[in-house]
């Protein structure tokens, strides 16, 4: 099985030890894991036939990570490429799709810019994070535009959270942080909780190459977030639910063209959700506004604002028929609405509305899901996706997986609708005519979970049309792709060892050129190792990129790179816990996007209080 909570429930069961963070929780890793994810409801882990990885706050404060970008590479089938260290933009490639192909929830509702068309990753700090479930592959029939390549979804909610904890870290390149979790009241029937988040670097210069004198200074970061999560239960049927995320996020990176080398992003989420449950139907209804805001400025260039406002409702519905089949049904809708201060769109509305069915049957021997999705977008018009899935277990221990899904992602309010703009380039504007780019995906795989080890072994291939790329005069559906893979995971123990192994092959190219896409590499490896024992807890962490290009024109080579991580924490059985974590230890040099320098050799130490 695919599962990398039930891996880890395998390896505490098979040591002679149990590490200490799990040793408070002994049912936490168990089949009976539930992810909502997966198809928009909850349901047991082992019974998701789609790719699924779920890392949570245990394992994150393992590996002691500082960014979602760190978290994320760690997992198999995803690429990770940063244009400078922690704070700076990251681009996120799973199974060969670029950011924009993923859709990234906070909570299960959508954020992102409508005009650039993805999240900004790089800003989302880990301090109060539950979870994170990652799914690989095309979910659009669940989720509609963006779900392309998989979906994110960022998860700080925990009704169950009882404690409260302090952290504070500091480290190289003048970084520290501070942050808080409150459980400010928690009983039978409600709950709130508060966290609070500062973390700032001094950076680096991160275009040491740049021929602008301005970029020669250090490039660092300041993020700021809070979250406040409460809940009540109004009756056995009726539960009442309120989540309010802010984030504030200043930037200072090098620009070469003598433009802009400052951000200030601002992302507010706040939602609402009630929930009733009798019986054998449950249902929910939701409502979320969230803005997505960024202001560039800097070397005298006046100030530009870029936003995005979006209103969204959302009613799921799940009937479970009996012990092996449920029926999910709604209704989804939303609004954007953007802004930039320097430019007057042709349009800056468009609403989006969806109804959706879907059913999911887990037999003994045999597991199946379908879901259909129809869209109708106000810019682009109707779009309807579907996907299927199908599981077999060839044995007690043995399932064989096959999915197919179809899947499209809408193009941006900068491509369809920025105002004609001319210059010494030449002339451009965007294009009203542009329609969803389109893909179809199918996967195979087989699994395996033994009482020693777990194994899933998976080849993939999607194939794009009608990609949106420029034609120097204005963007056009005309690019064609073809992606291919193969994915080979496994997790096993080794004494007192835990091992989660992967290796990805990856042949991403564009159809017309032959050449491989920009910044995905054919061949990647992972390991990743824990060793407890008493108050101790070891982390390491190797990832292999192989040679991969930076342009799509394929002139600008990226070598290859190796990395290892170790992080170590020591825990005082009081709620003290004392870490530390070396990055790149063997200060290997190497780059993810050309020209963009990456961290040296650095440390970072830290303290929690846990009450």
């Amino acid at each position: 099985m695919n599962k990398s909570i039930l891996a880890i429930a395998v390896a505490a069961s098979l040591s002679s030890y149990t590490p200490y963070t799990l040793a408070n929780e002994p049912n936490k890793f168990t089949d009976e894991v539930m992810v909502v994810t997966a198809n928009n409801f909850e349901q047991q882990l082992k019974d998701v036939l789609a790719p699924i990885e779920v890392v949570d706050k245990t394992q994150i404060d393992a590996i002691q990570a500082k960014s979602l970008s760190e978290v994320l590479q760690r997992l198999p089938g995803v690429q990770v490429a940063n244009a400078g260290g922690v704070g700076h933009n990251s681009e996120l490639y799973i199974r060969g799709r670029s950011t924009k192909n993923t859709l990234v929830l906070i909570n299960g509702v959508r954020i992102g810019s409508a005009t650039l068309g993805f999240a900004n990753l790089s800003a989302i700090p880990l301090d109060g994070v539950e979870r994170i479930e990652v799914i690989r592959g095309a979910r659009a029939a669940v989720y509609g535009s963006d779900a392309v390549s998989g979906v994110v979804n960022i998860i700080t909610s925990n009704r169950n959270n009882d404690t409260s904890r302090v952290k504070l870290g500091a480290g190289s390149y003048g970084s520290y942080n501070l942050g808080a979790t409150l459980s400010l009241g928690r009983n039978e029937n409600s709950w709130l909780n508060m966290t609070a988040t500062h973390q700032q670097s001094n950076g680096y210069n991160i275009q040491p190459t740049s021929t602008n004198p301005v970029d020669a200074d250090d490039d660092g970061y300041v993020s700021q977030y809070l979250i406040v999560d409460m809940g009540n239960r109004l009756t056995d049927e009726w539960l009442l639910k309120a989540n309010g995320y802010y984030q504030k996020h200043n930037l200072e990176f090098d620009n070469p063209w003598q433009g802009v080398d400052q951000s200030d992003s601002d992302l507010y989420n706040l939602s609402v959700a009630g929930e009733y449950s009798k019986g054998l139907f449950d249902s929910k209804v939701s409502l979320s506004t969230n803005q997505d805001k960024a202001k560039s400025y800097g070397q005298g260039v006046p100030e530009s604002t870029i936003s995005t406002n979006r209103v969204a409702a959302n009613w799921n519905n799940n009937v479970k028929l009996n012990e092996s089949i449920n029926i999910l049904a709604g209704l989804d809708w939303y609004q954007d609405k953007v802004d930039n201060t320097s430019t007057t769109m042709t349009e800056t509305t468009r609403d989006n509305g969806a109804a959706f069915i879907g059913s999911t049957f887990t037999g003994e021997q045999v597991s199946l899901e379908g879901n259909v999705r129809a869209d109708n977008n106000s810019a682009y018009g109707n779009y309807t996706t579907y996907q299927l899935g199908a599981g077999y277990q060839v044995t007690e221990r043995v399932k064989l997986v096959a999915m197919h899904g179809t899947a499209f992602k809408a193009p941006t309010f900068n491509e369809l609708y920025w105002p004609l703009q001319c210059g010494g380039w030449g002339c451009y504007s965007g294009n009203p005519n542009l329609v969803p780019e389109e893909s179809k995906t199918s996967e195979v795989a087989i699994e395996g979970s033994y009482s020693y080890a777990s194994f899933r072994v998976a080849a993939h291939q999607s194939d794009v049309d009608k990609m949106i790329a420029s034609n120097g005069l204005t963007q056009v559906n005309i690019d064609k792709a073809k992606i291919e893979g193969v994915e080979l995971l496994t997790r096993f123990n080794t004494g007192v060892l835990f091992h989660e192994v992967s290796y990805d092959y990856l042949d991403a190219r564009d159809k017309t050129t032959g050449n491989f896409l920009a910044r995905r590499a054919q061949h990647s490896a992972k390991w990743n190792a824990s060793y407890s024992y008493a108050e101790w807890q070891f982390n390491l962490s190797y990832l292999y990129q192989g040679k991969r290009f930076d342009d799509l024109a394929n002139t600008k080579e990226l070598d290859p790179y190796s990395l290892v991580d170790i992080a170590g924490s020591y825990f005082f059985g009081n709620g003290l816990v004392l870490g530390a974590k070396v990055g790149n230890v063997f200060d290997a040099k190497y780059e993810t996007a050309k020209g963009y320098k990456t961290p040296e050799r650095n440390y970072y130490v830290n303290a929690s209080y846990e009450f």
